[in-house]
This record gives structure tokens, sequence and C-alpha cells, in this order.
């Protein structure tokens, strides 16, 4: 069994598909079986197919091609379990293997949320579990910091339990380190965006009882410290008096009768020198207070400490800028997105998630900047400026989509001047146009036997 999952530029989950066997044409036209509907999505753009229980993709000479894990691709490939595909605007996730897979209700771990974090405590008996926002994942969690389909847990054949990170916005964490994919071991803090969760392999003594405490390397176990020993009173002293004779210096010794007289005479001479010690003190500070007066006292202001929890009105107002901040994340107003997170990390200095955005802000405003560089070029027909503007773009950043764009625009319009300057014979300049063409990554196939053929004429 094989399941389709296709997400916009976005992260929005936009549709899912489940199959066994079979072809679908993925495509812009409404005649397809997936249907893409993006300008940059031609109209039969690739062939999915299932053959001997392994899935495969072909690339029907699409304009913008299609990216495996990456990487583009060409002709027709296998898809490996867990391949991204991206097609135009849109990821597409393929979960599935060879052979169904069989139903597990046996728990094997499971996730406790830490205190103050949103989430129920959630048993994991599949092999993959998908976490986000989206209410077609196995763990839903309404929380903004979370993505659609955020991360996924899985339980691999060896036995090893991993977390991968799905290219979530605010990242998935275990011990407060960012991750991609790595293994979780019991006892780990496991975060997504700014949900916490405690992970528990089934079996294990549960982490935070008294029989077991955590360790803060993460998830080493140890075991609690041995009680106090038992302690027993020596054994009294034998009665029926003393075995030998008395010695001579025994008889000076005072009579047993006296030793209560002699202590509280001690206690009484201790406390009448106790007694004379504080009037002493008394009649210094009656004095003091005599010759100035008394020094306002000022309330000493305890200092702030990292675990202070945060009044619940500014909580709220934090809430509300990490909600505005993020609308003007998407909407791509870095000035205004800036301001509103610089006033959210004001409020709490300790959470990650805006110096996270406030990072991602700085990143898009270069590339954004780069963006902008390159459509000036283009405007003054400086082709070679603007290929190196856009391909100097992020490949995670918004503008990636509209950089390569605006590239396979430029291959366009290259080739075509290439092809006029091949019929005017001017063979110099037809080989520059199909090389400069070439370099965009998005020029057609045939651009490169244009060149070749443009070389032997020159010749």
């Amino acid at each position: 069994m094989f399941t389709l999952i296709i997400e916009d530029k976005q992260g929005i989950v936009v549709d899912e598909y489940s199959f066994e066997d079979g072809e679908f044409i993925i495509g812009r036209s409404h005649q397809a079986d997936i249907v893409l509907q993006s300008d940059n999505v031609s109209r039969r753009h690739a062939r999915l197919f299932t053959q001997d229980g392994k899935c495969f993709i072909e690339d029907l000479k699409a304009a913008n091609g299609i990216w495996l894990n990456g990487k583009r691709i060409y002709n027709t490939s296998e898809l490996p379990k867990s391949a991204q595909l991206r097609i135009g605007d849109f990821f597409l996730h393929l979960e599935g293997a060879s052979q169904p897979r069989t139903v597990n209700n046996v728990i094997y771990a499971r996730l406790v949320p830490v205190a103050r974090s949103i989430g129920v405590a959630t048993d994991l008996s599949q092999p993959t579990v998908l976490v986000g926002r989206g209410k077609d994942c196995g763990i839903v969690l309404h929380d903004v910091s979370v993505s659609r389909i955020h991360a996924k847990i899985a339980k691999l054949p060896d036995g090893r339990i991993t977390l991968e990170d799905l290219r979530s916005s605010n990242g998935s964490f275990i011990n407060d380190r960012r991750v991609e994919n790595q293994e979780l071991a019991h006892g780990d803090r496991v975060r997504f965006g700014t949900v916490a969760f405690l992970f528990q392999i089934d079996g294990l003594p549960d982490v935070g009882t008294d029989e077991v405490r955590a360790s803060s390397q993460g998830g080493r176990l140890i075991p609690p410290p041995s009680g106090p020993r038992s302690w027993s009173p020596p054994p009294a002293h034998p009665p029926g008096g003393l075995a030998e004779p008395m010695a001579p210096s025994a008889l000076l010794a005072p009579p047993r009768s006296v030793l209560p007289q002699i202590a509280l005479v001690a206690v009484i001479a201790v406390a009448a020198v106790s007694l004379i010690v504080l009037v002493g003190i008394a009649y210094d500070k009656w004095m003091a207070s005599r010759a100035a007066p008394p020094a306002p006292v000022v309330a000493e202001k305890p200092a702030p400490t990292p675990d202070a929890v945060t009044p619940p009105l500014d909580r709220a107002q934090f809430d509300l800028l990490l909600t505005r901040g993020q609308d003007a994340v998407a909407r791509r107003q870095w000035d205004e997105a800036q301001d509103l997170f610089e006033k959210a990390k004001r409020i709490d200095t300790i959470h990650p998630r805006p110096t996270e955005a406030l990072n991602l802000i700085n990143r898009e405003k270069r590339n954004g900047a780069k963006f902008t560089q390159a459509e000036g070029a283009f405007a003054k027909h400086d082709y070679e400026a603007a290929i190196a503007a856009n391909k100097s773009i992020s490949q995670d950043s918004v503008y990636r989509p509209d950089a390569n764009t605006a590239l396979e625009a430029i291959a366009g319009l290259l080739e075509m001047d290439g092809d006029a300057a091949c019929l005017n014979k001017d063979w110099v300049k037809c080989q520059n146009l199909y090389l400069t063409a070439i370099s965009t990554d998005f020029a057609k196939a045939d651009v490169t036997a244009k060149y070749a053929k443009a070389m032997k004429k020159h010749r």
C-alpha cells in the first residue's frame, strides 16, 4: 500500500491518495489523474506507476522538470521509501513499501506531555506516525508553531526508533537541539515547535518516578541513591552493680543525685549571660536611633530567574504577537514581521520561537533583495546578472519558486534569440546565447543539441 500526500508551497496539505498498483498521470490538465493547479506545472507533467510492488516516476518532458529528494531527474526513476517529489510549487510525499504493512497494536513507545505544554499522552503502536497540525496526522497538535505535517516518528526493522523533521517551519528538537533525522532514546525531551513531550520506551521505567531519575545529559538512567542505614542503640548497661569494688578515687566524685542541680545552675548562668548581651545590643540600638533618624527601608526586588512564569496578560500578548508575526511572514511583510517578533522577544527572552523567526526574516530579506536585483537586471536585458542573482537565492526560500520561474523564462528567451542568431549564421553569438540558456539549469533538453550543432557549424 502506497500513500501520496500533496502539500502546496505554504506547507498546507491539499490532497492525499492511497493505492496499491496502477498508473496515474500528474499534471495541470483536468483530464490528469492527479491535478496540480499551477502555472509552472505542465498539462501532462509526470507519470506515476507501480511495477512488481515498487513505485516509479517518469518525467514526461515537462518544462520545469521533477525533483526527487532535492535532485532533478530526467527519465524514469524508482521512488524509495519516504521519497519527496517537487513538481512546480507542490511537494509530494510518498510513503509505502513493497509489501502491505501488517497492523501491529503492540505499544512500543509513548509521548508524555511535559508540564504546561499542550497535548495528551499518546501510545505509539504503528511503525510510522506523522506529527503535525493537519487532521491526517496520527498525532494532531493544534499550535501555531507546529506545521501541517511537522515530523515523523518511525520504528525501524532493527528496533531503533527515529525522529525525522519533515521540512517544518519551526523545527523538531531532541533535548533542545534541532535535528533533521536522529534516533530517540528513553527519557529524551522531544519538542515540535514549542510543544514538548517526554519520549518513553515501553517496558522501561517511567521517567520522573521515585525508581528512576533522568539525567540532564539526555535520557541516561541513573538509579536513585540508597536510603539511610538503620541504626540500633547500644545495649543498656547490665543491671546489678559493679563486678569489682570501686577505686578510692571514685569516692571523691559527687553523688549522682547532685548532677541535675549542677546542670540547672549552668543553664541559668548561660541564660543570664545571654540576657545581659541582648540588653546591651538593645541599648546600643536605642542610642543610635536618638543620634540619627532611621533610614527608609527599601524593599529589595527579587532577581528574575529563568524559570519565572510570565504573567497571564503578558503570555496572551506574547501568543498574539507570534500569531500576527506569522501572518506577516506569510504575506512577506518582513519589516512588520520583524517588529512583531522583536516585541515578542522582549516579553519572553527565553522562548526560542522569536529568535528563530527573526533569523528566518533576516535570511528572507536578503533573498528578497537578490530577487529584486534579478528583476532589475532582467528589465535591462542583462540576462547573465539576472541568472546569477536568481541562482544565489537559497533553495528553502519563499522566493525560490519565483526565481525558478524567472530562470525558466530567461532560458526560453535566450533560446529564441539563439535560434535567430543561427538563422543569420552568426555562429559565435548563437553559441553564447545557447550556453547562457544552459547555465540557467532550466533550458530544454534540445538546447544542448542546438549548441553542439552550432559548434560544428562554427568550425
